[in-house]
This record gives C-alpha cells, sequence and structure tokens, in this order.
C-alpha cells in the first residue's frame, strides 16, 4: 500500500506556465482570457488564476494548489469572473511583457493574458494593503477566489495561500 501522495513543486511551474500560455477559444484576440496575481507568503509563493470561462484556480509552490472548484462551486465562479470584470477595466495599467517572473519580496504581480499575449503590472503589497494603488480592488477579487476555495473546502484550507497581512484589506474592500 503506498503512503499520500507527496506534492511536487515542479508541479506549480508547469500549471502557472500553461495558465500563462493557454488561451480559451472563441474570446476576441483583445479581451481577458485570464488573469493571474502572484504573491509571497512564508514558505514559498502563491499564484491565483481567474479565467473569462469561470474556471478559477490556486497554485502554490509547495507543489500543492486547488483546480476545478469553479466547476462545483458557483461562489468561485463568479468570483473568477468578476475578478477578469475588473481586470478588464483596469487594463491601462498593464504593459506587455515577455517575463513572467515571480514578484520580489513585497511586491505582487498581475498578469492578463489575451489573444494578443502576455500584459504584466506590478504593486507593493503594503500599497495593496492600504487600498492605495489603482490595483488594489483586483487584489481584493483575486483574494476573494481564495477565501471562497477556503469556505467551499474547509477540510483542506490552502493554509499558505493568505499572507496575513491580505487579511485587513479584503475586510476594508468588502
Amino acid at each position: 500500500m503506498e503512503g499520500p501522495h507527496k506534492a511536487d513543486p515542479a508541479t506549480y511551474s508547469m500549471l502557472r506556465r500553461h495558465a500563462l500560455e493557454s488561451r480559451l477559444p472563441r474570446i476576441p484576440p483583445r479581451a481577458i482570457q485570464s488573469v493571474l496575481m502572484d504573491f509571497h507568503v512564508d514558505h514559498g509563493t502563491v499564484t491565483v488564476v481567474a479565467s473569462a470561462d469561470g474556471s478559477a484556480s490556486l497554485y502554490l509552490s509547495s507543489g500543492g494548489g486547488f483546480l476545478g472548484g469553479s466547476q462545483r462551486f458557483p461562489a468561485i465562479r463568479d468570483a473568477a469572473l468578476h475578478a477578469v470584470a475588473l481586470a478588464t477595466a483596469l487594463q491601462c495599467h498593464f504593459v506587455t511583457t515577455e517575463n513572467s517572473a515571480l514578484p520580489p519580496l513585497g511586491d505582487v504581480t498581475f498578469y492578463v493574458t489575451t489573444g494578443l499575449g502576455i500584459r504584466i503590472a506590478v504593486a507593493s503589497q503594503a500599497r495593496l494593503r492600504a487600498a492605495a494603488d489603482p490595483l488594489a480592488g483586483l487584489g481584493g477579487a483575486m483574494q476573494k477566489i481564495v477565501t471562497e476555495y477556503r469556505l467551499c473546502f474547509p477540510k483542506q484550507p490552502p493554509a499558505s495561500a493568505r499572507p496575513p497581512e491580505e487579511s485587513s484589506r479584503e475586510s476594508s474592500a468588502s
């Protein structure tokens, strides 16, 4: 009998790359297809993904994560669609990039994918927390996906998926 499956950290890079490179069918080329938010936590990095089809995922650099919750839980799907809508309204804050590096400590990186490529915006965690950055609402919307996964999967919470400072921003964004 095999023991429990151990998460493979290489899975994180593969899933993140797939989210950045995949394109949804029948979406206009300039429309946002996916939004990614990368941020650091105590023991690694978290990537939150929201797509225009309502799918939402969490990838943990430890190799763990959550996928497919939006198929079963409308709250996760609604949170993903809301994040994509907000990102669409904030496109002027994003610039085209060929680089998809993780953010430096203290920063949060947002990526949006379209049929034309990848765009990036970076904000400091401190400015997002203080709601002093134009991307604060998008950060809150992406954090809502984490919250919904926690609520829908209470026995398997993505414990490392939420930096402590994000709690105060989410409650002030409500």
